[in-house]
């Protein structure tokens, strides 16, 4: 009785807490709406004690970045003269990508009550004897469902496909891959939310330029993977299950090929209001986002019918899934207040200068200097949002004599490749822990051919249309 007290007065402040984030995500959403300067002092407050509960429990290399960067910020507002107000707006710079990477989980509810994971592991069983067929597939659906589940979108797969007995070597290229190309283009990740919003380019203007580099970077890594077989002498056969022939049956294989074509056109229509939204709207993609992550799976719930199924797995995600988001919350709260405080100093007028400099000498030397900034600092342990977040606020497209659409198609091609190659990012974290491999041989080892492929056609591609 007394162990069951103490359990449970454990799990209130983690409850409390995730009622917190939550409340300042949507928060967020009324203050954007209304615009009351009253609102914007009860955001900031609410920002900083959710910021405040996750730094203690923070993983210790984030959180060290984050009380660095928070202190630097705050003191660098006091010398420019602007102590609240300046910590203030920097507190809420980067609120909206960080609403953005809690909601966007919601969406994940309602294809997880359909059923669309059954029809995933039907096609990833149906292809598991052969390595092209498997590796293309799970790439495939990392690209399609990459942008909607994130990263758990990797975890999911995993679980799938874990009774095939695939080689690591294979899933980690297959992973890596496909997850690479996902941080290029979608909308709905937190890569390309930050940049086009601190570039101010409207994601009808970056997606002709970024979904082609990411179609691109697919091709080459399957094709990479082909030519990796043939080299190692591999065998194109992995195995045969035979308990598929036993319930491939017609009649079941016609009924998944009609849930995966829901699930393709189901994507593509999110993506599409997403679209139409901010083209009729004109409102901040990220404000978007995080709106539909919440209107869509409420108003299907309601439509569907699903209201109980809904609510039990809103539960589990405030439960489980919210109050694991210390890493994100920390950095991007503070890397935003940091940015936002350097803009104005000397240090950013040097920053803007060494980039504007660089840039006149050759844009193909100012690509290679931005792509070896980021995978320095990441593989070292600094997380892109800290990278990206100092360089973009630094950067001038007219100044650099380039447009805002291609400088967001280098910082994303630079995350892309980073997220890869760093043994301590997340994606390579999750990766490596699964397969029970180093981040070194995961990221550096099994997939540098293709990053170094991916680091010359990307620089090509970005150079060709500057």
């Amino acid at each position: 009785m007394l162990q069951t007290k103490m359990m449970a007065r454990s799990k209130e402040p983690v409850q409390a807490k995730s009622t917190l984030i939550l409340s300042m995500c949507f928060a967020y959403i009324v203050h954007y709406l209304t615009n009351s300067n009253i609102f914007d002092l009860f955001l900031v407050v609410l920002c900083v004690v959710v910021f405040l509960l996750s730094i203690g429990v923070a993983r210790p290399l984030p959180r060290y970045f984050s009380i660095g960067m928070f202190i630097t910020g705050v003191v660098i507002n006091v010398l420019k003269g602007t102590p609240i107000e300046g910590t203030a707006n920097g507190i809420l710079a980067n609120m909206p990508v960080m609403s953005l990477v809690i909601l966007v989980p919601l969406l994940t509810i309602p294809f997880k009550i359909d059923g669309y994971f059954d029809s995933i592991h039907f096609y990833m069983e149906k292809y598991s004897h052969r390595s092209r067929k498997i590796f293309g597939s799970i790439s495939l659906f990392i690209f399609f469902l990459g942008p909607i589940f994130n990263i758990g979108t990797i975890r999911i797969l995993h679980e799938t496909i874990k009774d095939i007995k695939l080689a690591p070597v294979i899933l980690a290229k297959s992973y890596l891959v496909g997850f690479s190309t996902v941080i290029l283009w979608s909308p709905y990740f937190a890569s390309v939310a930050l940049v086009l919003y601190y570039l101010d380019v409207p994601i009808l203007h970056y997606i002709p330029i970024g979904l082609p580099l990411a179609v691109f970077q697919f091709v080459c890594g399957n094709l990479l993977f082909w030519i990796w077989l043939k080299q190692n002498k591999l065998s194109d056969e992995v195995s045969r299950i035979d308990s598929f022939h036993e319930k491939g049956n017609v009649v079941l294989e016609a009924c998944q090929r009609k849930k995966m074509i829901q699930l393709i056109l189901l994507l593509i229509c999110l993506i599409g209001l997403l679209f139409l939204f901010e083209f009729l709207t004109k409102w901040p993609m990220m404000f978007l986002v995080s709106s539909i992550s919440i209107a869509y799976p409420v108003l299907w719930s309601l439509t569907t019918q699903k209201w109980t199924e809904f609510i039990n797995h809103f539960n589990t995600f405030k439960k489980f899934s919210v109050p694991l988001m210390n890493n994100e919350i920390v950095l991007f709260m503070s890397a935003g207040l940091f940015g936002n405080a350097l803009t104005g100093t000397a240090v950013s007028h040097g920053i803007k200068m060494f980039l504007n400099r660089t840039a006149s000498i050759s844009f193909l030397l100012f690509i290679i200097m931005i792509v070896g900034i980021v995978l320095v600092f990441t593989f070292i342990g600094v997380h892109q949002i800290v990278v990206v977040t100092a360089l973009v606020t630094q950067m001038d497209a007219g100044m650099i004599g380039t447009r805002p659409e291609v400088l967001a198609l280098l910082l994303m091609m630079s995350w892309s490749m980073s997220a890869v190659i760093s043994p301590v990012n997340p994606i390579n974290l999750l990766v490596s822990g699964l397969l029970e491999k180093s981040g070194i041989s995961v990221g550096l080892r099994w997939n540098g051919v293709f990053l170094l492929v991916m680091l010359i056609i990307g620089s090509t591609f970005v150079y060709l249309i500057h």
